[in-house]
């Protein structure tokens, strides 16, 4: 069997990720007037390097393996709040799962690591369970300072196939299930990548 006969039979792999692909990211990509601009704002990374969003270890790079591509877009405002939505596409779906798997092994493990430039700041991770795509976790903290809660962040992780997707929010009043809902409706869109599912 010739090369070009086993490429042709071999299942395409996206190695890239569609502009506005994501939920966030025709609001990401508008540019803001002025007003806005001081009260909120987005950014957009496709860096294979970005660390996941949801982070026990506080990894400054990506340490999962496998990567074909990535887009992470993060929002801010003045409330101040946040949120921020990531897709990592890995070669195989063994890959994306030994991400997810990694990740459930790190909130463990670093369930109650602080910053060491903040040693008054004392953060606690914990898990949830969630429903989405082919797995999941529910995963955020919670920050303290001198006793009282300084921050919150809620967050779910699902794999679909090849593909990890996280959605994160700092809003403590946020209900998890909403996250949930829309990591389902990537779970179902990434689908439309080729190789993905």
């Amino acid at each position: 069997m010739t090369l070009s006969l086993v490429l042709a039979l071999s299942p395409a792999t996206a190695t890239e990720i569609p502009k506005n692909f994501l939920f966030s990211e025709p609001a990401a990509r508008k540019v803001l007037s002025p007003d806005d601009a001081a009260e909120m704002g987005y950014k957009i990374s496709d860096r294979l390097t970005t660390p996941l969003e949801l982070n026990p270890c506080a990894h400054r790079r990506a340490v999962d393996r496998g990567r074909l591509a990535a887009r992470t877009i993060t929002l801010w405002t003045s409330a101040p709040s946040g949120e921020s939505e990531q897709l990592v596409l890995y070669k195989s779906p063994r890959a994306a799962h030994a991400a997810l798997a990694q990740l459930r092994a790190e909130v463990k493990r670093c369930a109650r690591k602080g910053d060491p430039a903040y040693p008054a700041l004392k953060v606690r991770w914990r898990t949830s369970k969630a429903k989405a795509g082919d797995e999941s976790i529910g995963m955020g903290y919670r920050t303290w300072q001198d006793g009282m809660v300084n921050q919150t962040i809620t967050g779910i992780v699902a794999r679909r196939g090849s593909a990890l997707i996280i959605y994160t929010t700092t809003d403590g009043y946020y209900k998890p299930g909403g996250l949930t809902r829309t990591a389902r409706k990537m779970a179902a869109k990434v689908c439309e990548l080729p190789g993905v599912c």
